[in-house]
């Protein structure tokens, strides 16, 4: 029972004394007048992780677009150099960021644009997790 109640901890990143596994943080911005999603996170000193995955889902009415990304991924001072490639899932409802553990930055931060389809009146809250891709149990999803 305690094993399964740490996990779920680490997994929701929750707990009285427990601080979250990477870090990971979200926020809704607005960036050139998109609707943006902030990201932050930092990644282990110490890891035998050979790859991240950054799993992102986008509010009701709003999609993520290649063009988007790409623009983004075109910058090389920012968080989006850890990345090494993405793919956009579900029409555009989800996407996914792969991130190099070899990357010499630890504290990652980015913005990610998106493009707005319809306007929804009370937007949900999305779901973003960090998982280690080959070692899914080291994860943090808000």
């Amino acid at each position: 029972k305690q094993w399964y109640q740490r996990r779920v901890a680490i997994t929701a990143g929750i707990g009285k004394d427990y601080e979250p596994l990477f870090g990971l943080k979200a926020e809704a911005a607005m960036m050139r007048k998109l609707p943006t999603i902030r990201i932050s996170f930092r990644l282990p000193e110490e890891s035998n992780s050979t790859m991240y995955l950054l799993e992102v889902a986008s509010p009701t009415g709003i999609v993520f677009t290649k063009s988007l990304v790409e623009g983004q991924l075109q910058l090389t001072d920012g968080g989006f150099s850890a990345i090494t490639r993405y793919d956009i899932k579900e029409g555009g409802q989800r996407l996914h960021l792969y991130v190099d553990p070899a990357t010499k930055l630890k504290e990652i931060e980015f913005n990610i644009p998106m493009d707005t389809k319809f306007e929804v009146t009370n937007r949900m809250p999305v779901q973003v997790s960090l998982i280690d891709y080959y070692n899914p149990s080291k994860r943090q999803t808000i």
